[in-house]
């Protein structure tokens, strides 16, 4: 508790620093390879597998291109900025590639991406790709596929065994809307609704899972930057950790960064040049 605690400490912190969400940046990327963002925070063990099979530890800094695989241990978070500015926060006991990143800085139909969440969850604040041509984003799990209607949504896949919940894929929507769809039917998912597909079985609307997800905040009504200021510091949910927890084990909703201020003192000069002691608070 007290480890992933300071996680999500921690990683507020870094959220509340980040620039505009808007912001679109470059990170080098491998020869042939397509890149799809950078590594913004790392706390715990987390590892990225390229197409080619190269493994190596996440450090934040890190590009992350398209064709690689994210995996984090059972303690560990991981947050991706996407180059067009959405984010992705991923959950501990989790794995997830990224199939397709195409972007070119421009909104003209070409860029699109698609993730394959294999298992754990992980929260998605979209950027470009999917605010006009919402058809280009995918997120695909074992028991469903998830489509965006400019959206933050949080996705957890429950493998079969674990004593969590019923095995299947679940879906939250914070604000926007999805579509979870697979063979069997299609749902859309609103704000503060979840969606439920079990393996053969058709989406369908359930009440929020509290061993899965927390209960959101009642909705603020806000400027647009202060809209942005809120995207900018959302934060994974911290409901679970893993596939192994059992029911009834779960984190605060909603964990608050404060810094405490230091004063100290220092020698410096008065304005007729004579030495003294300043004090500062920082």
């Amino acid at each position: 508790m007290k480890i992933l605690t300071n996680i999500l400490c921690a990683m507020a912190a870094v959220l509340a620093l980040a620039g505009n969400s808007s912001h679109v940046y470059a990170a080098a990327a491998g020869p042939g390879a397509l890149n799809a963002g950078q590594i913004q925070f790392v706390a715990g063990s987390a590892q990225l597998s390229s197409d080619s099979g190269k493994t190596h530890q996440l450090r934040k800094g890190d590009a992350v291109n398209e064709g690689d695989t994210l995996t984090t241990a059972p303690s560990a978070a991981v947050q991706v900025r996407m180059r067009d500015g959405g984010i992705v926060a991923m959950r501990p006991d989790s794995k997830v590639k990224i199939d397709n990143f195409k972007f070119n800085g421009k909104e003209d139909g070409s860029e699109r991406t698609s993730f394959s969440l294999i298992k754990g969850g992980f929260r998605a604040i979209t950027g470009l790709i999917g605010r006009v041509n919402k058809q280009n984003y995918r997120v695909a799990t074992p028991t469903a596929t998830i489509g965006i209607r400019g959206t933050d949504h949080e996705v957890f896949v429950v493998e079969p065994g674990s004593k969590l919940a019923p095995a299947g894929t679940y879906n939250k929507v914070n604000k926007g809307e999805t579509v979870m769809s697979n063979g069997q039917g299609e749902i859309a998912i609103r704000p503060n609704q979840m969606g439920f597909a079990g393996a053969g079985q058709a989406p369908q609307l359930q009440p929020l899972n509290l061993n899965i997800f927390t209960v959101p905040p009642a909705p603020q009504a806000g400027s647009g930057s202060q809209r942005e200021k809120m995207r900018d510091n959302a934060v994974v949910d911290g409901a679970v950790l893993g596939q192994g927890y059992v029911p009834g084990f779960m984190l605060p909703p909603m964990v608050t960064f404060t810094r405490t201020p230091i004063t100290g003192s220092y020698p410096c000069l008065n304005l007729q040049g004579a030495p003294i002691t300043c004090f500062a608070t920082f």
